[in-house]
């Protein structure tokens, strides 16, 4: 788990420390399901933060929806640099890494084949939809935003995402109903 280092009672109350203080476990979580290593995470998160000191005064200005909203932004802009880069080195993507289910003790050997394969199946039908729909899901469902945060993180109208949110879970449980007539 990611640990927030402790800070003295003045730092606590700067800008930097204080939106450190609420959202680094978060973003971390994100940054971490979007790259291959832990050590690569801290280093995107790190620059995430210092962007943050370079834009204080800037951000100070702002309200607490558009600082978390620039946080984030610059988070997925750090993540998509960070495969950029990678794609230049022509190194392997980390998105291609599926993670295996975790056996657990209690569950027969047939659950726990049945569990996998059902994971198998969602995981190929969220890897079919276009990169946006992937990345609401991601911000939605595994970095816990709202369809107000996810707008102002992707540049869209409130709107805009609570359709495409829509929209997407509808294809998806279509998709799983019908995964055993194809």
């Amino acid at each position: 788990m990611f640990r927030r280092p402790a800070f003295s009672q003045e730092e606590q109350y700067s800008l930097p420390a204080c939106l450190y203080q609420r959202y680094a476990v978060k973003l971390f979580s994100y940054v971490c399901r979007h790259v291959s290593t832990r050590e690569d995470a801290e280093d995107l998160l790190l620059e995430v933060f210092l962007a943050l000191l370079e834009h204080e005064h800037t951000l100070a200005a702002r309200s607490e929806d558009e600082q978390r909203a620039w946080l984030w932004t610059v988070a997925r802009n750090k993540v998509i640099d960070f495969h950029k880069r990678l794609a230049r080195r022509q190194q392997t993507n980390p998105f291609q890494q599926a993670s295996e289910v975790v056996d657990d003790e209690r569950n027969t050997p047939e659950a726990v084949l049945l569990q996998k394969e059902d994971y198998h199946h969602l995981h190929s039908f969220v890897q079919s939809l276009p990169a946006k729909q992937q990345e609401v899901l991601q911000l939605h469902f595994g970095c816990g935003l709202n369809c107000v945060e996810i707008a102002a993180v992707v540049r869209k109208r409130e709107g805009a995402v609570r359709t495409m949110l829509s929209r997407t879970l509808n294809r998806l449980r279509t998709m799983y109903r019908n995964r055993g007539t194809n």
